[in-house]
């Protein structure tokens, strides 16, 4: 079976967030597989070829690849290289992804004014690239909007492909003006409801979606919650009707990239049967975040974007509270600019308590994960979410708001196989109890030394992930 994966960023040489991971986990995964070849295509943006010279690897000579993308031409090549048994495929467009700016916009907010051509172009590119790369294609899995139009294009080319759309986060389905479909060449028959029409807009996603054999998103729960008016982002009803299919796949993580026995950012290593490291790591954490922290207090973790849908102004809300139990917090982030300020005060106010580094710090992360007890994980709505993933594997309990993958992933403590401590409502109030309740587990050593264990047993690796998948593709050829 060849399969091809279509996105906009792979880890670690293309990231912004979460679905830089997947493209570096699953196709690992799925490679292992007897009898799978798996490529994956993304764009060249300025100054991946010198994160891939840097990591010792290079690029293959450039293969001519000339993209017709509706009324216009761009000259392209492809470049590949492979990673293991997976073949990454690079469109090397300059004119369309060698930019100054983040890999949609120049900005950290703003976005590209042609990106619905810059990801066409990608698109436009798939089915030649697949044939250069795998020497032909049988299944073509695209993921969010950026993959969308490939789907349209693959469809249009080859009625009988193989397509599944993968939905990391339905809140971003790619709207453009509907002059888009003049601009990338759709047909106007496909600017209807039940295809890429959006009110009187172009979204991408909904197209791929529409064009797909079957659609998957990243938790079982989310696939339900997106059939609702609450979190269907206004295609709730184009879900439930008109898609012919949604199911949602957990994701996983690296467990060997993840890995607190050899983390290499870690002062100290440990493990699920010799948890002496840990102890080291909430020591140092501590210290490097300027807190003072006592054998018998808690250390809370967060590592997320500063925004409304994570949940952290919640987080804010309740830090006079943790000062008074007792729990110290430790915050890596950032975001919303109102948000970074509230932090930067608290931080100020509250020193003995909250420690806050605004920004992004990969190595300051994994010691976040190693030196917490709790893992502090609010958010509002969560597709799937990998920081309790990681959390878990460093023995730092989850708590969670009881929405999408979090509910899938995270078993509350009240069970004989719990994992962390959920709460059912987004509110500060909830949160406090949740966290509440984990300071009086953590009186009873053994139990929570259990609780703690169970979390980094848990199997959070690709294989599962990667083996429904493969079924997955199977059912529908």
């Amino acid at each position: 079976m060849r399969l091809l994966h279509v996105a906009s960023e792979v880890a670690p040489f293309a990231m912004s967030g979460g679905l830089a991971d997947v493209m570096a986990g699953l196709p690992a995964a799925q490679a292992e597989i007897a009898d799978m070849r798996v490529g994956v295509l993304v764009p060249l943006y300025r100054g991946v070829e010198a994160k891939i010279a840097g990591a010792g690897l290079a690029l293959s000579s450039p293969v001519p690849l000339p993209l017709m993308v509706g009324p216009n031409a761009f000259g392209a090549a492809l470049r590949t290289l492979d990673v293991g048994r997976v073949r990454y495929g690079f469109v090397d467009c300059p004119q369309l992804f060698d930019r100054i700016g983040t890999l949609y916009g120049p900005g950290a907010s703003g976005e590209w004014g042609d990106n619905h051509v810059r990801f066409g172009a990608l698109g436009a590119a798939a089915l030649d690239a697949a044939q250069i790369m795998l020497g032909g294609l049988d299944v073509l899995h695209v993921h969010d909007w950026q993959g969308g139009p490939a789907a349209v294009y693959a469809r249009l080319a080859r009625p009988e492909l193989t397509i599944v759309a993968t939905i990391h986060n339905l809140a971003f389905r790619g709207i453009f003006p509907k002059t888009a479909m003049t601009d990338l060449g759709f047909p106007w028959a496909l600017f209807d409801q039940a295809h890429l029409e959006f009110w009187d807009q172009v979204s991408f996603l909904k197209g791929a979606l529409a064009v797909a054999d079957i659609a998957t998103t990243v938790s079982p729960t989310y696939a339900k919650e997106i059939m609702t008016p609450a979190l269907g982002e206004a295609l709730d009803g184009f879900l439930v009707h008109d898609v012919k299919r949604v199911v949602g796949i957990v994701n996983g993580i690296d467990t060997v990239a993840w890995d607190p026995a050899m983390d290499p950012a870690l002062p100290a290593h440990f493990s699920v049967d010799d948890l002496a490291g840990k102890a080291l790591c909430k020591r140092a954490l501590a210290k490097e975040a300027g807190l003072a922290i006592g054998d018998d207090e808690l250390l809370a973790g967060v590592v997320a974007r500063m925004a409304g849908q994570k949940g952290l102004d919640l987080v804010a809300d309740i830090v006079p509270e943790l000062h008074a139990l007792g729990v110290k917090l430790v915050v890596l982030g950032a975001g919303e600019p109102e948000l970074e300020a509230r932090f930067r005060y608290l931080a100020d106010t509250f020193a003995e308590t909250l420690g806050v580094r605004v920004g992004f710090d990969l190595p300051y992360a994994r010691r976040i994960y190693a030196g917490s007890d709790l893992f502090v994980m609010p958010s509002r709505f969560e597709p799937c979410g990998l920081g309790q993933l990681y959390a878990m594997r460093y023995g730092a309990l989850p708590v969670v708001h009881a929405v999408g993958g979090l509910v899938d992933t995270v078993r509350d403590a009240d069970h004989a196989d719990g994992t962390g401590f959920q709460f059912g409502e987004p509110t500060s109030a909830a949160l406090l109890d949740a966290i509440e309740r984990a300071v009086t587990a953590a009186r009873d050593r053994g139990s929570f030394a259990a609780l703690r264990r169970r979390a980094m047993s848990r199997d959070s690796s690709w294989t599962a992930s990667a083996a429904e998948y493969a079924a997955l593709y199977r059912s529908l050829r």
